[in-house]
């Protein structure tokens, strides 16, 4: 996890990939569900601009003004925000699978139509069924490896084999 410092892989995901795609909705909020000390996150709120982005985790170590303390675990209806782009950076499919799932299935809910998430596949360690879920709430998933031809994504290839993009679908898509 490299200390979750400048070499952690989410920053690179979000250098090369996420502050990369130009039809992100103008509406919604831009997410980072497991924010930690926020280094990762810093990229997307100088991006999108800070007033738009959200961090959420159970603590907030570096004192965020834009994170939320808040249990993924504990999450209801009255937590619903419009999203435009969102990161499933939340534990582990080892260590924290529920709250892992219970996070992605928040996101893929709350996310607008054309809108992004960024999380793991059906390769993840817990076998969870990432893929289906998302194509149940009518999202196009994109492995990263797909990607690779379209952009320069300088990191390792266990993060390009483990993760999916996945895009909303428009209400008018067939």
């Amino acid at each position: 996890m490299e200390g979750y410092n400048k070499k952690y892989y989410a920053n690179k995901l979000y250098e090369q990939l996420l502050t990369k795609i130009n039809d992100v909705p103008q509406s919604g909020y831009i997410v980072v569900i497991g924010s930690n000390n926020c280094i990762s996150f810093d990229i997307l709120c100088n991006h999108f601009g800070s007033e738009r982005c959200i961090g959420i985790d159970i603590a907030n170590p570096s004192n965020h003004p834009r994170v939320l303390i808040k249990d993924i675990m504990n999450f209801d209806e009255s937590n619903n925000i419009p999203i435009a782009l969102c990161h499933n950076d939340l534990g582990s499919f080892p260590l924290t699978p529920v709250a892992k799932w219970k996070a992605q299935v928040w996101a893929a809910q709350n996310t607008l139509p054309g809108g992004y998430i960024l999380g793991r596949n059906d390769f993840n360690s817990a076998s969870y069924p990432l893929e289906a879920l998302m194509e149940r709430h009518k999202f196009i998933n994109v492995y990263l490896s797909g990607l690779t031809g379209l952009l320069n994504l300088d990191m390792e290839e266990s993060v390009i084999e483990g993760h999916m993009l996945s895009k909303r679908c428009r209400p008018n898509f067939r």
